[in-house]
């Protein structure tokens, strides 16, 4: 598809119009809602290049004409610019042109949007190149080559086709991102150009949100829940430095969103099945369609389930192979469009994640490539994570009102083997919940002129969200001797319990504005800023000790603290048009985190840490060349940070303590370039680089007194790679195609704990892709890599004298796949 970057302003006048409905029709079938006009009749038409959807919605808006199209036929797709004397059916075509669709006459005053018949029954590559897709980066819909500032989008033919099913897949397919395992499978640290989550589960906000539908799965900052089950996504996007004007709060380093597929009016089914080699399994579904005519309700209704063993020896238990996990989840979403101008959304979802344990393996296995894991007894662990939300959206002539309200909790415990090892000395029975509430309204304008500043739009918002955490931690200890050199250089009985509990409630209450200006045709100014105030408090009881574990952990005194923070994140770019296929942009945006309590600090220096705020440079340029069939994008930055938060842990009294510090000084260098192109009819490619050189300016670690200044910060790999092969051809009489695709990623070392090694992972996937049907063989972890993706529990291992441990990435699996469309 040609595609051209010339974006008129009168297209966020017209962002989420409630014309479209639950499929994108202009006037649904049966009941037009504009005065019928003839298809065929000329009629003077100007439309940008955009998405698709909104070209549509434009052009039927425009002629009268009724133009009916699936939403998930049109999701993703771009249009270039229509400008003449034309009919409806000529516009069409041009917006349909490269896209495998057609129009089809209904009456002489309406179109139906349908795939060609004389396409192939798969799209070629079926990958859309960067600049064609389609993103919410700003709170409103746009081709990504329109958006000033770095953003990557996986669309959800990429997501399918490379088995994107967590955050552990994510990373793999984009530059300057990494995930680092946190002892469970539902959570996960995630870097985004080298900034992770420092502070553990103890601080106020995030350093990168992590999204649903605009709904933020960690707004304490909290890892549990972060990682949930992928599926039935229209597409995710990664959004690099600060976020904090019109994406929330926190969000110092980035943003992860997924957006999930709506409801529409047409038929649609679906059934997948997956078998792997550990061994596992996966099934899942979609079913969508009309529940009381095409306007009145809509619904979608997805859901998984999956199950797999373990894949290292258990040398101290029963079983050889251990550690199986199970989840499953459903997600039901309603849509209803009462009125041309009204829109509502209801969506709820839960997801159930069982587990017998951490996925860890002792270092040396893991070195030896034969991966070991020590306890004696098997975990009992699991996790329950539920969304539900309300959208209203309501296009009063002038822009659209939208409401968001959400409610998520997140349930995560269980019983665990404490020492990890042969004896019976320590359990671990932790409980821990995150319950947050939020409301957001916010106001999108139509494009007005403005004196000077040529066309102008804004969005103004304000949010408000109530945020409570609650644990609860027990430490059982059984009738051992436990010698643990060199913490506790004596023989130690320790029989009996300790437990204690800490509460956070977390009020944040902000407010948002973001304006765009086009004084000439080409050049646009973004100004924007949020202002935040924070309400924190913490509450820690003692500890309840039975028996005489109060020799390791004597009873604390309790803790209770409150503070009210409060800050703004500025921002502003400038993104010029050089040609209809080029442009450059350069954005400086800050961010913003409160301070907040630790607990239980040894020292009343450490007991409070200050806020945190970082400034962001970056420049970078969009291009489209030989009619689209190639796009480069590319970004350089520099962050720079003040009072970072940064999660430290010491020995006091032979435990662990653990707090949150500032460190003065911070940064991070460098770029992202991303490369995809279709050289060949069928053949996509797709290479994208991301380098991070991060180091601390200037710390002291006052818990250990430790100068850190000059240090790598951890979980950011310098160098990350992902290269993307995917050729098809048509067979069976050009009713399928035969694909073959290749995934190859690449991660430099990590400095973390006892270190990552850097990682060379290589997938390999063919098969058979049709309308109705696609099946596949795959072989992922191609060359069995072992590698590391988490962190050792190195105080532990310490303390009872045994081999140190860490959490260990997928190995080799192979399998088959197939899903029939109905």
């Amino acid at each position: 598809m040609h595609m051209t970057s010339r974006r008129k302003p009168e297209r966020r006048a017209r962002f989420c119009n409630m014309a479209v409905a639950l499929c994108l029709v202009a006037a649904p079938l049966g009941a037009p809602r504009f005065a019928a006009a003839e298809a065929t009749t000329p009629v003077q038409i100007d439309l940008p290049a955009q998405s698709l959807r909104q070209s549509l919605l434009d052009l039927a808006n425009r002629t009268g004409v009724n133009i009916i199209a699936s939403d998930a036929l049109v999701a993703g797709l771009s249009a270039g610019a229509v400008s003449g004397v034309l009919t409806a059916e000529e516009a069409v075509a041009q917006l349909l042109s490269g896209t495998g669709l057609s129009a089809r006459a209904s009456g002489s005053d309406s179109l139906i949007i349908e795939t060609s018949p004389d396409a192939s029954s798969a799209d070629d590559s079926g990958a859309l190149l960067l600049n064609e897709l389609t993103v919410t980066a700003r709170r409103f819909e746009e081709t990504l080559q329109d958006v000033p500032g770095s953003v990557f989008v996986l669309p959800d033919v990429e997501i399918e086709r490379s088995n994107i099913t967590d955050l552990d897949d994510i990373f793999l397919r984009t530059p300057n991102v990494n995930v680092v395992e946190r002892g469970s499978p539902t959570t996960g640290d995630i870097s985004i150009r080298g900034i992770s989550n420092q502070i553990g589960d103890t601080g106020t906000g995030p350093t990168n949100g992590i999204y649903v539908d605009e709904i933020i799965l960690n707004p304490t900052g909290r890892r549990i829940g972060t990682d949930p089950a992928l599926f039935d996504l229209e597409r995710v996007e990664v959004l690099y430095g600060p976020q904090g004007t019109t994406f929330g709060r926190g969000t110092i380093g980035g943003a992860i969103n997924y957006v999930t597929k709506k409801p529409t009016a047409e038929f649609e089914a679906s059934l997948e099945a997956e078998l792997g080699s550990d061994p596992d399994g996966r099934l899942r579904g979609v079913i969508n369609g009309a529940v009381l005519g095409e306007d009145l309700l809509n619904a979608r209704l997805s859901f998984f389930g999956q199950a797999a063993d373990g894949y290292f020896d258990t040398p101290n238990l029963d079983e050889e192979q251990g550690l199986d996990s199970s989840d499953y989840g459903v997600r039901l979403a309603l849509r209803s469009q009462p009125t041309s101008r009204l829109t509502l959304d209801l969506t709820g979802s839960y997801e159930r994640n069982n587990y017998t344990d951490t996925i860890q393996a002792t270092l040396d296995s893991i070195e030896d490539e034969d991966l070991v894991y020590l306890p004696n007894e098997k975990g009992d662990l699991s996790a329950d994570r539920f969304l539900t939300s309300f959208r209203a959206e309501y296009d009063t002539g002038f822009g659209t009102a939208t409401s968001l309200t959400s409610f998520f909790m997140v349930e995560d415990g269980g019983v665990s083997d404490g020492d990890i090892s042969a004896l019976d000395a320590l359990t671990f029975d932790a409980e821990a919940k995150t319950r947050s509430i939020a409301q957001e309204f916010r106001f999108n304008s139509a494009t007005f002129d403005v004196p000077v500043l040529g066309q102008t739009s804004f969005i103004l918002g304000t949010n408000f969200s109530f945020n409570r955490d609650e644990t609860t931690f027990a430490q059982i200890a059984e009738d051992e001797l436990v010698f643990g050199p060199p913490l506790i250089p004596f023989l130690l009985p320790v029989v009996g319990t300790n437990t204690f509990s800490t509460e956070r409630e977390i009020s944040n209450f902000a407010v948002f504005g973001d304006a765009i200006f086009e004084p000439v045709e080409g050049l646009e100014f973004g100004v924007g800023a949020r202002f935040t105030v924070d309400r924190v408090k913490v509450v820690d009881d003692p500890a309840v000790v039975t028996g005489n574990f109060g020799l390791v952990v004597p009873p604390g005194p309790g803790f209770s603290a409150s503070e009210t923070f409060s800050g703004s994140s500025p921002k502003g770019s400038v993104k010029y048009d050089w040609t209809d296929n080029f442009s450059t942009y350069v954005v400086i945006s800050t961010g913003y985190r409160s301070g907040g309590f630790n607990a239980l600090a040894p020292t009343e220096e450490l007991l409070t840490f200050d806020e945190e705020k970082a400034i962001n440079y970056e420049g970078g340029f969009r291009s489209s060349w030989l009619d689209g069939d190639l796009s480069v994008n590319a970004s350089a930055f520099a962050i720079y940070y003040k009072d970072m938060q940064v999660f430290t842990t010491g020995i006091s009294l032979s435990n662990p303590v653990t707090v949150i510090q500032n460190a003065a000084k911070a940064r991070s260098l460098g770029a992202e370039i991303s490369i995809q192109a279709r050289p060949v009819e069928g053949l996509f490619l797709g290479v994208d680089y991301g380098l991070a050189k991060t180091k601390y300016i200037e710390f002291v670690d006052e818990l250990v007194g430790a100068d850190r200044t000059g240090q790598r910060l951890p979980n950011a790999p310098t160098h990350t790679l992902n290269v993307i092969s995917d050729y098809s051809l048509p067979v069976l009489d050009d009713r399928a195609d035969a694909f073959l695709r290749g995934e190859y990623s690449y991660t430099s070392t990590v400095a973390d704990g006892d270190g990552f090694q850097d990682r060379h992972l290589i997938n390999l996937r063919s098969g058979l892709r049709a309308e109705n049907y696609e099946v596949e063989v795959f072989v992922e972890n191609l060359f069995d890599e072992v590698y590391r993706s988490g962190s050792s529990s190195a105080f532990i291992a310490d303390l009872f004298g045994r081999p140190r441990h860490g959490e260990v990435g997928k190995t080799r699996r192979f399998g088959i796949r197939g899903r029939i469309l109905f």
